[in-house]
């Protein structure tokens, strides 16, 4: 026994990381204070709320004899007061990387989605753009594929493995182009299509592929069971254009969301087809400190196998931001829903998904939001 446990350690010596890996901690932290109005009756008519957002990610990284480099990333986000989640559940990963590109296993964001919330859902318009769809948000037990940039041009391919408990599955593929327009600014170029199958939690909430919370991946399930789906899928193709110019930034977009099959009873009933078509401008000024931006969206009437709701949206959202520091901003937010319906706001069936005023019954809904965000 003692002769095993020395051989044992000789084995772990021989093979443990050495010390001088690199290792850095990163995140930010958000604290906003906001007033609300037109709420669902359990809310009251107008109220008051605050909310922070810690992030945290640990990243790591190693540099192998073949010249490649070993990755990985833990990250959690904390929030209060309604989710505590377990540390990784917001990421978890290791990959590998080289000329030939990047290779990542494990908890990922969904890239495509991190493109909708961030560039173009950014200064409060991603409610709508990044967090209601037929997207994921990120995919459990990912593979994703990121290409070296080749003139401007990069790709990212990614697939989830799923639970290995039937034939559910997800996958997507994403690209960006810059371009330098000399003195007249830059442009850059965003696509991508995701798909996912079978997926027992389809909604137009964009959840992890195939569950209703963080670190979950795809299982499908047809067995008579009291959460047993049949066949459904759903996808999102989204575009945009972003120009940069001085202090000056402009954006706009389109995304189209897709669901068929067996999904949510409030995207449609039985197993048709239902489609949702998105909007979205926004303009932005920056000038020492002060930053400005303003923008609009339109969540179009949905469209179920061929006959159209009268169920649209139209946002505007203006944000003004002030650096209080390098690494700390202070903000105020103004976003104004307007309803064509005031009980039936297109395909959505959770009040949070429109500042707390969800079918409602009132025309339009408010939210006026004083806040910080400081990054580490």
């Amino acid at each position: 026994m003692f002769k095993r446990v020395l051989i044992t350690t000789a084995v772990a010596t021989a093979f443990s990381a050495p010390a001088m890996a690199d290792v850095s901690i990163s995140g930010s932290a958000e604290m906003d204070f906001f007033y609300r109005t037109n709420q669902v009756a359990a809310d009251g008519d107008n109220t008051f709320g605050q909310e922070i957002a810690i992030v945290v990610n640990i990243d790591g990284k190693d540099k192998l004899d073949s010249g490649d480099t070993l990755k990985w990333r833990l990250a959690q986000k904390v929030a209060t007061d309604y989710r505590f989640d377990s540390f990784g559940q917001r990421e978890a990963w290791i990959g590998y990387q080289g000329g030939w590109g990047e290779l990542r296993f494990g908890n990922q964001f969904s890239n495509q989605y991190l493109t909708l919330d961030w560039p173009y859902g950014a200064q409060g318009q991603g409610n709508l753009w990044a967090d209601f769809g037929a997207h994921s948000v990120n995919y459990a037990r990912a593979v994703s594929y990121f290409s070296p940039n080749f003139g401007g041009f990069a790709m990212q391919a990614q697939v989830d493995m799923g639970e290995g408990s039937g034939d559910a599955y997800a996958y997507e593929v994403t690209a960006g182009y810059d371009a330098d327009l000399g003195s007249s600014g830059k442009l850059r170029l965003d696509a991508g299509y995701s798909e996912a199958r079978n997926n027992k939690y389809a909604s137009s909430e964009a959840f992890t592929f195939g569950g209703n919370a963080w670190g979950k991946s795809g299982g499908y399930s047809n067995d008579g069971s009291a959460d047993a789906v049949g066949d459904n899928k759903s996808s999102v193709i989204n575009a945009g254009v972003r120009y940069f110019n001085g202090g000056f930034d402009l954006a706009a977009a389109y995304k189209r969301n897709e669901w068929t099959g067996d999904v949510n009873n409030a995207i449609h009933v039985g197993t048709g087809k239902t489609t949702v078509d998105q909007y979205l401008v926004r303009a932005g000024y920056t000038a020492g400190k002060h930053n400005v931006n303003l923008g609009y969206q339109r969540v179009a009437d949905s469209k179920t196998d061929g006959v159209t709701a009268n169920d649209g949206i139209d946002v505007i959202n203006a944000q003004y931001n002030y650096a209080l520091s390098k690494n700390t901003t202070g903000f105020v937010q103004v976003r104004h829903h307007m309803f064509d319906n005031a009980n039936k706001t297109s395909v959505m069936h959770g009040a949070w998904q429109l500042d707390g005023a969800a079918n409602g019954g009132k025309d339009t809904a408010t939210r006026i939001l004083v806040g910080t965000w400081t990054g580490f």
